[in-house]
């Protein structure tokens, strides 16, 4: 199955394309330019790129968030676009899943680690989640915290204090603040969603018309708040 990778939910952008789980091309952005300006162009030089266009593919996956909610519309526009145009089902996934499963854990076994996939939200709060590196079970859900109130979280996870606890993304410094036990701690702010963890995370996940595809913002826009 040829799937198009996609993700523009925070401050990087990226496409991929893979045909059977194997990577054809891709390309990830971090420009400052806005998501709108770069990702289209992305994609098509990622098209180019293996000789293949839209049609060519059997489904699009795309990052639902959480995340920046203009960088998460952008996406979802484009990619719901692209499914009325070529008549694709849409494959919705997690960035902080997506997030997790971009990161190679080179520090211990999987069994022994627990991944906190985590951007920030400011205001000492994040937008993270808790993985078991092993399993890719979750063991903390997707949502935003306040970065005490996810370091309680994840005491609560039977065994974490025995275990590697692997932060990445740039909500990290955010969670430095507040985790309690450093012992066994790794920092990665710099990571970021990479086409290869967007195709890992979409096993499972049945493609759907792209009409049915929500974002999961995980809060509420500033806007929102405003109005009320």
């Amino acid at each position: 199955m040829r799937v198009l990778c996609c993700d523009t939910s925070n401050r990087t952008c990226c496409a991929g394309i893979y045909d059977e789980g194997k990577e054809l091309s891709y390309e990830l952005s971090l420009e400052k330019r806005t998501h709108s300006e770069t990702f289209m162009p992305l994609v098509m030089r990622v098209f180019r790129e293996c000789g293949l266009n839209p049609v060519d593919m059997d489904a699009l996956a795309v990052t639902t968030g959480p995340g920046s909610f203009t960088g998460i519309r952008i996406g979802l526009s484009a990619v719901k676009g692209m499914a009325l145009a070529t008549g694709l089902n849409v494959i919705p996934v997690s960035s902080l899943k997506a997030l997790a499963l971009s990161v190679e854990n080179v520090t211990a076994k999987p069994s022994d680690t627990i991944i906190v996939p985590c951007f920030d939200a400011r205001n000492d709060r994040v937008f993270a989640s808790a993985i078991d590196d092993a399993t890719g079970d979750s063991l903390v859900e997707d949502n935003a915290y306040f970065n005490e109130d996810f370091i309680e979280l994840l005491k609560a996870v039977p065994g974490a204090s025995d275990k590697q606890i692997l932060v990445v993304g740039d909500g990290a410094e955010t969670i430095r603040k507040a985790l309690f036990f450093s012992h066994r701690v790794e920092y990665a702010p710099g990571a970021v969603i990479l086409p290869k963890g967007i195709m890992k995370a979409s096993s499972g996940i049945e493609a759907v018309n792209g009409a049915a595809v929500k974002a999961s913002y995980c809060a509420v826009s500033r806007a929102e708040r405003y109005h009320n």
